[in-house]
């Protein structure tokens, strides 16, 4: 007996210190962690990107005797950027052209890669995009941040397509290889981009993906100060013309709290839209997107109303 024990002494006492050695060498201590990565910087591009872990909250609470609105969206989902939650969805999975809303990725991409000063050249492959009239002159050039503005203010689809073709030019790459990289990268496994404007619809999204997008963005203040504006004014870099652009967004009037939005259309995508309006609770927003709408923004005024009286926040 006493040897039995003697012998299962031994072994607790062996495994002890090999658990022991296994959680050292396979723990490198932070000073060294430190010293690795001194010299490197993390891109945009070969960063992942991580949702950051929030504390669990069962706000805002939904009162279910509020009877939901009747909509004609295809689909929809409102996030509580408070409680890093989405709070009520329709079908934010499905599969769905975006137009417009496109423009968004595009913008993240070139903020990537290009300064505020730096000038691109109209060329004739990127005027009239749309078939409804050109937005510049041929060979004008144009501040890239003007540009950018274009694109997101007014959802110029010559601005996108200009900022797209000038990087290829600058990096050598397909900028449609680099928006699906870069969709993948953010974590939107359920969309394909074929254009920087939107406006092939055989490209597609879905809301829960477009959320992702928008969550990501929101590490580039420019794009959100551009789409809180309501009107646009810019020049070529010579002067000799000048632009007036009015935002696509008509929520203004009827949102006095609304941060601001991107609009979408298409044909075969009809009305889609991301909006963010502030809430009276601090650094508390609504953000609404709507896919596949006959009426957008009667419908994210809609979903805005019923949040409001159908959840509460304390």
């Amino acid at each position: 007996m006493k040897f039995k024990i003697h012998i299962l002494t031994i072994l607790v006492s062996a495994l002890t210190v090999l658990s022991f050695y296994l959680v050292m060498t396979d723990v490198v201590p932070a000073p060294y962690i430190a010293q690795a990565n001194q010299g490197r910087t993390l891109s945009h591009e070969s960063a992942a990107f991580i949702l950051p872990i929030s504390e669990p909250t069962y706000f805002p609470i939904r009162d279910t005797a509020v009877a939901v609105p009747e909509l004609t969206a295809k689909s929809f989902l409102i996030y509580d950027t408070k409680n890093e939650k989405i709070i009520f969805s329709k079908e934010p999975g499905r599969i769905l052209p975006i137009a417009s809303l496109t423009k968004l990725l595009t913008a993240v991409i070139s903020l990537d890669y290009f300064s505020s000063q730096e000038i691109i050249t109209m060329t004739g492959d990127s005027l009239n995009a749309d078939g409804e009239g050109a937005d510049f002159y041929l060979q004008e050039q144009i501040y890239f941040k003007d540009l950018l503005g274009a694109m997101l203010v007014k959802s110029s689809n010559d601005a996108a397509l200009a900022i797209a073709k000038a990087l290829e030019q600058k990096t050598g790459e397909n900028f449609i290889g680099m928006m699906n990289r870069k969709a993948r990268q953010i974590g939107m496994a359920e969309s394909h981009f074929l254009d920087p404007a939107g406006l092939n619809d055989e490209g597609y999204a879905t809301a829960r993906d477009l959320m992702r997008l928008v969550r990501y963005a929101k590490n580039y203040p420019e794009i959100w100060h551009l789409l809180s504006l309501r009107s646009l004014d810019i020049n070529s870099i010579d002067r000799k013309f000048a632009h007036h652009f009015e935002s696509t967004n008509k929520l203004w009037p009827s949102m006095p709290n609304l941060k601001g939005g991107k609009t979408g259309y298409t044909d075969g995508a009809l009305g889609c839209m991301i909006a963010e309006e502030n809430l009276t609770e601090p650094d508390s927003s609504l953000i609404i997107i709507v896919l596949g709408s006959a009426d957008r923004f009667t419908e994210v005024k809609k979903l805005s109303d019923w949040s409001k009286i159908a959840f509460r926040w304390r």
